[in-house]
Parts: structure tokens; C-alpha cells; sequence
């Protein structure tokens, strides 16, 4: 019998951004809260919601006059990405709003991870789109999820919506691809 060695390394993942969103459930005066807030930009005739940059709490909150409230920016995990949220939600209460959050649901994540060796086009077991005159990277997609990889073995993953994508979907992917270098 042959013996073989397989080397299973760890897979190291870094989630770059979460965007979260909530209902507030209850409707917000945008121009009363950009002069009470710090760090906000409000101009409607560009952009309907405003925008909430905290320096404490990190990241960016969209404020909705219909009382939907989204947060984004960088995270390590889902759950920091929600209690971001809440934080931010708890300042427009110390603030007189009377919000409630419900509804708190993950919109997107995005990762990225770093292969352990160069990409060539003839080992990648997915059927890919690769126009370089476009792009200079191969994407394909798995099960909704949406992986460009670049030929220096940088890959960025888009399209997380829950844990349960990252188990089922993102590690095996992870696993195959670092199995075909």
C-alpha cells in the first residue's frame, strides 16, 4: 500500500466589510438629526438618506426618513457588524428618537483570503469568465456567491449572507482551489 500526505492547512479568511440593516420603526426627521448630529452629511438633492460617520463606533450609518437604517464598513465579524448597529441606534434614542430596532438582518459581507500559490487558467475547476482586456482577474460564482481571483493568488469573495455560506459553500471552495494549486 501507498501511503500519501495530504497537507491540510488552515484557512484564513479576513471579512473586509458587513452591511448590515434594521427597521427603526418609526419615521426620522433627517434635517432636524443632521443638525444635531456630529459628522453627518445630508443634502437631499443628492441622496436622500443621511450619512453618519461616528469616530467612536466606526464604519458608516445610512439614516432613512422611512426609518430604515443600514451599517457598513469594516469588520471582523458579522456580529460586530450588528452591534455596530445597535450602538448607533442607541444614540438616537439618547438623542429623543424613539426607535426600536427589529428587522436586524445581514445585507452583504465580504471577505478575502490569500491562496498559497500562483494561478494558472488550466487548474481552476470552475467555470469561469476571464476577459483581460476588461479585467485582469478570473470570477466565477458558487451557490450566489461571487469570487474573483487574481493570478497572485489574492481572491475576494462578495456576496456573504450567512454563517451557514461561509461553512457550506466558501471553505470547500477554499479547500478545492488550494487543492488545484
Amino acid at each position: 500500500k501507498r501511503k500519501y500526505r495530504i497537507r491540510v492547512s488552515f484557512i484564513v479568511m479576513q471579512l473586509t466589510n458587513v452591511v448590515v440593516q434594521a427597521r427603526l420603526n418609526c419615521d426620522l426627521d433627517l434635517r432636524a438629526l443632521a443638525n444635531a448630529l456630529v459628522n453627518v452629511r445630508y443634502d437631499p438633492s443628492r441622496f436622500s438618506g443621511l450619512i453618519w460617520q461616528h469616530r467612536n463606533i466606526g464604519g458608516n450609518c445610512l439614516l432613512f426618513a422611512n426609518g430604515k437604517i443600514n451599517c457598513n464598513g469594516k469588520c471582523d465579524t458579522i456580529q460586530l457588524g450588528v452591534r455596530r448597529l445597535r450602538r448607533y441606534s442607541r444614540l438616537l434614542q439618547r438623542k429623543g428618537c424613539h426607535v426600536t430596532l427589529s428587522h436586524v438582518r445581514v445585507l452583504t459581507a465580504s471577505a478575502s483570503h490569500r491562496l498559497d500559490g500562483r494561478v494558472t487558467l488550466d487548474r481552476i475547476p470552475y467555470d469561469f469568465r476571464y476577459e483581460p482586456e476588461l479585467f485582469p482577474a478570473v470570477m466565477f460564482t458558487r451557490k450566489g456567491i461571487h469570487f474573483t481571483l487574481h493570478f497572485s493568488g489574492a481572491l475576494l469573495i462578495t456576496g456573504i449572507k450567512t454563517s451557514r455560506d461561509l461553512q457550506n459553500v466558501i471553505y470547500s471552495t477554499l479547500l478545492e482551489l488550494n487543492v488545484c494549486l
